[in-house]
C-alpha cells in the first residue's frame, strides 16, 4: 500500500513539473525596458575677451538671454586666445561649432551653417592707423594707402572682406633705403595680408613687411609696453580706440593713451560673424537659434 502511494505521489511531481514546464514555454518574454536616450554635450567655440570675434560672440549670448559664464562653468564653451585658435578647433573637431569671422571661415574651407545678423552684435569694422611712435611714418602710410588700391581690395574681397573706404591710385615706390615696416594685425587677416606682402613688395623692393599676427587684445597691449609698430590693424574698434587720444576721457579710453598718428586712422574692411561646424556637422548643428536654444536647455 506504501509503495502505491509513493509511486502515485511521484507521479503526481512528474505531472506538476511538466505543466510548469509548459506554461513557462508558453508565457510572452518580457520586454527589455528602452534605453534612455544620452543628451550629448554641445561645446561652442570662441575666442576670450581679448578676441574681437569672442567679444561679438558674448554680445550674441547676451542678445538670446544666455548667461556665458554659467555656460562655461557648465562645460559649454571653450575659448580660443586668438580667432585662428577656434578656427583649428573646429577644424579638427574638437567642439560642435565654433563663433569665427567669415573671412576664416573661407580660407579654412568650414562649412558655415548661419550668419549673425546685425542687430545680434556690433559692427565687426576693423581699423588700421599708423602708430604715432611709428621709425617710419611716411613708408607705414603708404602700405596703408596701398590696402585700400584695387588690387589689395581684390584680395580681401576673395574671403569677403568689404572695404570700408574709398580705393585709393597705386603710388610709384619712393624709397631709396631698406625700410622694415612692423605691421600688427588682427590673426584673421593672416592669409589676405601675407598674399598682399608679396604683391606690395614687387613694387616696393625696398620695404621688408614684417607682420605680427594676433588678437587684436594682445597687440594693443603688445603697443602699448612698447613693442615696435608702425602700422596696427584691429579686429574691432575697441582696442584701437584704447590707443586712441581722440577717446580720452571716456570708457573707449580712460587711460588717455596717445599711440595713433592723428589724421591716418580709417575704417579698413568689415567682415560677418559666423557660426562655422565640423566637417560633417556631426552634432547638426544649424542655425544661431537653434544653438540659443540647445544652450538656454543647459543653463535652465
Amino acid at each position: 500500500m506504501k509503495k502505491i502511494l509513493a509511486l502515485l505521489l511521484a507521479l503526481t511531481m512528474v505531472f506538476a513539473l511538466a505543466a510548469c514546464g509548459r506554461q513557462a514555454a508558453t508565457a510572452p518574454a518580457e520586454e527589455p525596458a528602452p534605453a534612455q536616450e544620452e543628451t550629448k554635450q554641445i561645446l561652442v567655440g570662441m575666442g576670450n575677451s581679448d578676441v574681437p570675434a569672442g567679444q561679438r560672440m558674448s554680445e550674441i549670448l547676451v542678445y538670446y538671454g544666455l548667461d556665458e559664464a554659467a555656460l562655461a562653468n557648465a562645460g559649454c564653451i571653450t575659448y580660443g586666445s586668438n580667432v585662428k585658435e577656434v578656427t583649428t578647433q573646429v577644424v579638427e573637431g574638437s567642439v560642435s561649432c565654433g563663433v569665427i569671422y567669415g573671412s576664416d571661415a573661407i580660407s579654412a574651407g568650414l562649412t558655415v551653417v548661419d550668419t549673425a545678423k546685425s542687430d545680434m552684435h556690433s559692427p565687426a569694422t576693423y581699423p588700421a592707423a599708423v602708430m604715432k611712435n611709428s621709425a617710419n611714418p611716411e613708408a607705414a602710410q603708404a602700405f596703408l594707402d596701398y590696402l585700400r588700391s584695387d588690387e589689395a581690395t581684390a584680395v580681401f574681397a576673395e574671403v569677403r572682406l568689404a572695404a570700408m573706404s574709398d580705393p585709393l591710385p597705386v603710388a610709384e615706390a619712393t624709397e631709396t633705403e631698406h625700410v622694415d615696416l612692423y605691421v600688427f594685425a588682427a590673426a584673421s587677416m593672416t592669409e589676405t595680408l601675407t598674399k598682399i606682402k608679396s604683391m606690395y613688395e614687387a613694387l616696393h623692393p625696398n620695404v621688408t613687411l614684417v607682420y605680427n599676427f594676433d588678437s587684436s587684445g594682445t597687440l594693443k597691449t603688445q603697443i602699448e609696453e612698447g613693442a615696435e609698430c608702425d602700422l596696427f590693424i584691429s579686429a574691432a574698434p575697441k582696442q584701437m580706440n584704447q590707443l586712441d587720444v581722440s577717446k580720452a576721457g571716456t570708457d573707449a579710453n580712460p587711460d588717455g593713451l596717445d599711440f595713433v598718428l592723428e589724421g591716418t586712422r580709417i575704417n579698413l574692411v568689415g567682415n560677418t560673424v559666423v557660426l562655422a561646424v565640423p566637417e560633417g556637422n556631426p552634432d547638426n548643428i544649424t542655425s544661431f537659434d537653434q544653438l540659443a536654444e540647445l544652450l538656454k536647455a543647459v543653463q535652465g
